[in-house]
């Protein structure tokens, strides 16, 4: 009776964490240098996202630095197709300007059971 009631304690209090999660956990990225290639990965967990519901600003404008979502190739039947995964954020480029470059990460994760919550995370990358 004990290993039912300490299962379903964890399985009640798994299903209420549905708070995303950000990796890295800090709010840097690794540095980067002007004129040098940069590419950095965001991974986001225990969200549901899709292309919609994410969004991502990179300040100030004209950094040389883009962001895209992952994107993986499945081949099904013959046929090729692509897609993109907003689970993983891609930031790459070739930062222009030395300082310090913010990547701003906002939107909500789609709710399954439970409503889905905000997502707001802020990132800076120091440039050099």
């Amino acid at each position: 009776m004990k290993k039912i009631i300490i299962f379903i304690v964890f399985f009640v209090s798994a299903c209420g964490n549905s708070m995303p999660k950000f990796t890295p956990k800090r709010s840097e990225l690794p540095e980067g240098y002007v004129g040098q290639n940069y590419s950095s990965e965001i991974e986001i967990t225990n969200a549901i996202l899709f292309k919609g519901n994410v969004g991502v600003i990179i300040s100030p404008s004209g950094t040389g630095l883009k962001w895209r979502p992952k994107v993986t190739t499945l081949k099904v039947g013959g046929r090729e197709r692509e897609e993109e995964d907003y689970h993983y954020i891609i930031i790459s480029g070739r930062p222009k300007l030395t300082g310090n470059i913010l990547i701003h990460i906002n939107g909500y994760s789609m709710g399954t059971a439970i409503p889905g919550n905000k997502i707001d995370k802020i990132y800076t990358i120091k440039i050099n």
